[in-house]
């Protein structure tokens, strides 16, 4: 005999309520997405909703729109950036180019985050671009940036050509900015805290006159670009240490060279050899070849720099081929008098003649304007890009 179990109303609602609740989680997966990348400590996550039953109407646009639009919401600080059509493929790469260009958004981390939601009218895209500090002291940090720029400028715009204003940039940012190695020692490559987010950037470096070698290129590039002059920041690392290192690459009258302001600051260098106040030009506006001795990074994806005309040594008439004591000492004639003599050489190994010669055999007291001079002793600082450095003493 069989028997048929009879179902209680109990055990009706029961699977009612399964039922629905499995319909609702079908469709929540069916039309809401989640999902997120990342690049290096950068990142943007994405959350995806649609109502449309057929696919919406598109806008034109295009990528210079979008840039547009992205620095437009992170001038006026908003919260929230809204465009009306679909960026998802494309606001990554923009909003990273946005912050290699302008270093001045100092309070943005990298990072953020964006919505998209898609109904019959059409897409809409809403970015959140994350930041370490509260708007009220994004306020008066920009303030303080803007003065101590326009400080700077109205000095730099005192000299006549692109050259002159760089070389003065150039020599300023040494000067007055310390390198923060405590900082540097810290980081991990992410930027996670306040101190280390203004040590890697334009305000830390102006504002604060403490900066890593990031701070120190966003700095040059921000005020390079207010003087109209094109100017980018290059990634690599060091040769030696294998150590991240950023630098600027500048365009002057067609040509691009590269200029890295913190390796020319003796601070950072560890050579105190020199007087207060002295900096090298080892690696201002020098070439591909010649920065590539000690820098690493991927020469492909930057314009190349060929030519020598606008280094330091160059323009002043201060380099050698090679040793020959005749001619070094015509050179070092007419330096006597200043806070320093200056010698390059093509590299390190034609440097060493020098240095043996005038130094170590002590012949540069030989030469009439040193012995007139009253000098007795000296230092000297010797590089391995081939530049020798003297201060005469008494």
């Amino acid at each position: 005999m069989t028997r048929h179990k009879r179902i209680t109303f109990p055990e009706v609602l029961v699977l009612a309520l399964l039922a629905v609740l499995a319909a609702y989680l079908l469709q929540r997966y069916a039309g809401e997405e989640a999902g997120g990348f990342e690049e290096t400590a950068e990142r943007i996550t994405q959350t995806e909703t649609s109502t449309a039953q057929e696919p919406p109407p598109s806008i034109a646009w295009d990528e210079d729109t979008l840039i547009a639009e992205l620095c437009r919401g992170i001038e006026d600080e908003e919260a929230a950036i809204t465009f009306p059509y679909d960026c998802t493929g494309s606001l990554f790469d923009a909003f990273h180019r946005v912050l290699a260009d302008h270093p001045e958004y100092f309070w943005l981390t990298g990072s953020g985050s964006y919505t998209k939601k898609i109904s019959e009218t059409g897409t809409t895209v809403v970015f959140t671009p994350d930041t370490l500090i509260p708007r009220e002291e994004i306020d008066r940090r920009r303030a303080a940036l803007r003065e101590r720029v326009d400080e700077i400028l109205a000095r730099a715009e005192a000299y006549p050509t692109d050259y002159e204003r760089l070389l003065f940039l150039h020599d300023l940012l040494v000067d007055d900015t310390d390198y923060d190695a405590e900082t540097a020692d810290g980081m991990t490559g992410a930027v996670t805290s306040d101190a280390v987010s203004q040590a890697t950037g334009a305000f830390g470096c102006l504002v604060n006159r403490r900066a890593v070698c990031s701070g120190y290129a966003a700095a040059y590039q921000l005020l390079l670009a207010r003087l109209g002059i094109p100017c980018r920041r290059v990634q690599g690392t060091e040769t030696q240490t294998g150590e991240a290192h950023e630098w600027n690459l500048v365009c002057l009258a067609g040509d691009w060279v590269h200029v890295d302001v913190t390796w020319d600051d003796p601070v950072f260098t560890g050579d105190m050899n020199g007087a207060d106040g002295w900096r090298s030009y080892d690696y201002f506006c020098v070439t591909t070849d010649e920065i590539a001795r000690t820098h690493i990074f991927e020469q492909d994806s930057i314009p190349p720099c060929v030519t020598d005309m606008y280094g330091y040594y160059k323009v002043n008439g201060l380099t050698l081929g090679e040793y020959a004591y005749d001619t070094a000492s015509s050179l070092i004639s007419r330096q006597v008098g200043a806070d320093c003599i200056r010698l390059k050489f093509p590299d390190e190994d034609a440097l060493v003649p020098a240095v043996t010669d005038l130094i170590e055999r002590r012949k540069i007291f030989d030469i009439p304007a040193v012995e007139s001079s009253g000098a007795r002793s000296l230092r000297y600082s010797a590089s391995d890009m081939g530049s020798l450095t003297v201060w005469l003493l008494p």
